[in-house]
């Protein structure tokens, strides 16, 4: 029976892992001896639900939520706040495990404020804890042992009443090296001290790296800077990630297996699609009153008995507006794909703002995922350009404008995107080198296998270590080129 750790690298990029391999020997040996590639997220790649389907093994209509925000009746809007609460609609491992004899702890986890009890075991909740007196660990006395390894907890890299876009760089760089050491200490205690058999930890720095510095890094971004202050500042986080990984290595029983996963990547981020901008200019939606500033969808003054969709967030999700479901429903149950055709045909005709054709992918959400949550989401979600195209919900930057860059806080760099970094090494895992068809519903099963506990039958995908088995080596990686397009091919469910 082996220990499994998950290290978990928010917004980690498997194309600059690629790009960086000479400066990253770390990463580079796990690789050489396990098995590694890049991971598909589920749709669409947001936070609140991509770490969540890590520690389930299940899709997020098993549990609700496609972001931070859901609703879980058929209001017109996300009203409700993605939490431990609703996680704890699905099993996950933090309540198996135990259940198995094992000992956990989760570390800054998503979506597990706030502190769910785990028996025999160890939560300090992530970035959506409010503050340190709301109550951030499990047990509450674990909080004491924090601070006497760490000094006062950080809780998320924002600080002052600014988030990471409106903050100066060189402060923001500084915070999310603090942040970042902590969890590193954290993790390593809880690896040699507190023995336990399975532990995930979420460090967060490379998501908030790149939307604010994937422009010095990347000289074909949009809005490339040359500014030698910072243009190795990404890749100097990830030297820096990767001698810790070395470190976190190098602590471990001959027995643990490591997995260092991101649940999505950070790529360059070309533009906004103001899709709900389109949709008022197609004829789906209907204001009472065009707004003078950009404004999100719960202020808008919707004409909703004269509006068959809407979108929100800033993933690509649209919903429509079903008669029977939605209060002021007028889409008729037998016009409902009809119309999600209708629209799919037009988004992917949506080109980027100099009339250039955006690769597009359009899912409608009963094709890909299932579950007794499942008729609250979003009906369907679009991948602009493999997500280098985001969406805003935001009305208001003109009649007409459909095409936007920045948020209202402030410059953004980077976007998610559908696929993150995955490596795993230890006892047990053949040196198979880069493998493919593995999805983040893939590992919550590669936990228990690698504990050697059943993997029970609602998981939706095998153990990581069964397909290593099937696959032969590697072939030489593709060129860029290729790699997108086949991606594009692949990334449906």
């Amino acid at each position: 029976m082996s220990k499994i750790i998950v290290l978990g690298l928010d917004g980690f990029s498997p194309d600059l892992v690629r790009k960086w391999s000479s400066q990253l020997p770390n990463l580079a040996k796990m690789q050489q001896d396990g098995v590694w590639g890049d991971i598909r997220c589920t749709v669409p790649p947001t936070t609140a639900q991509a770490w969540t389907s890590v520690r389930c093994g299940r899709n997020p209509g098993v549990f609700g939520y496609w972001d931070s925000t859901y609703r879980d009746d058929f209001s017109y809007s996300e009203p409700k706040q993605a939490d431990s609460e609703a996680a704890d609609r699905v099993d996950l491992l933090q309540k198996m495990l135990p259940k198995m004899g094992q000992r956990v702890a989760i570390i800054n986890v998503p979506v597990s404020w706030p502190p769910k009890k785990i028996p025999a075991g160890f939560c300090i909740t992530g970035p959506d804890t409010p503050d340190l007196e709301s109550g951030f660990t499990y047990p509450e006395s674990l909080a004491e042992e924090v601070k006497g390894l760490v000094g006062e907890y950080i809780i998320r890299v924002s600080e002052g009443g600014l988030i990471c876009l409106q903050m100066e760089k060189d402060k923001l760089l500084k915070r999310v090296y603090d942040v970042d050491a902590q969890r590193f200490t954290l993790l390593k205690h809880f690896i040699r001290e507190k023995r336990c058999d399975h532990v995930l930890a979420v460090i967060v720095g490379a998501e908030r790296m790149a939307h604010n510095f994937y422009h010095y890094a990347d000289e074909t971004h949009k809005r490339h800077d040359p500014d030698p202050k910072y243009k190795n500042a990404l890749l100097d986080y990830y030297k820096w990630i990767d001698k810790n990984v070395g470190e976190v290595r190098e602590s471990l029983l001959s027995d643990t297996i490591l997995i260092v996963l991101s649940a999505y990547g950070s790529q360059r981020l070309d533009g906004r699609i103001n899709l709900n901008e389109w949709l008022i200019q197609e004829g789906y939606m209907t204001l009472l009153e065009y707004p003078n500033k950009p404004t999100p969808l719960s202020e808008l003054k919707v004409d909703w008995p004269k509006t068959k969709a809407w979108s929100t967030g800033s993933t690509g999700s649209l919903y429509l507006n079903v008669k029977g479901r939605e209060a002021k429903g007028v889409i008729e149950a037998d016009d409902y794909d009809k119309l999600l055709d209708e629209l799919a045909a037009k988004l992917k005709d949506i080109p980027d703002e100099n009339g250039k054709k955006l690769n597009t992918q359009v899912f409608k959400r009963d094709d890909i995922q299932f579950g007794p949550w499942v008729k609250y989401g979003p009906d369907m979600f679009i991948y602009f350009d493999e997500c280098r195209f985001a969406t805003s919900e935001l009305v208001g930057y003109g009649k007409g404008k459909i095409y936007s860059v920045d948020t209202p806080e402030g410059p953004d760099y980077a976007t998610h995107s559908p696929y993150g970094y995955f490596c795993m090494a230890g006892s047990r895992i053949p040196a198979k080198g880069e493998i493919t068809r593995i999805s983040l519903l893939n590992i919550a099963p590669t936990v228990l296998d690698a504990i050697g506990l059943p993997i029970p039958r609602e998981m939706e995908r095998p153990s990581i270590m069964a397909l290593a088995k099937e696959e032969k080596a590697a072939p030489p990686p593709p060129k860029v080129e290729d790699k997108v397009r086949s991606r594009l091919e692949a990334l449906g469910y």
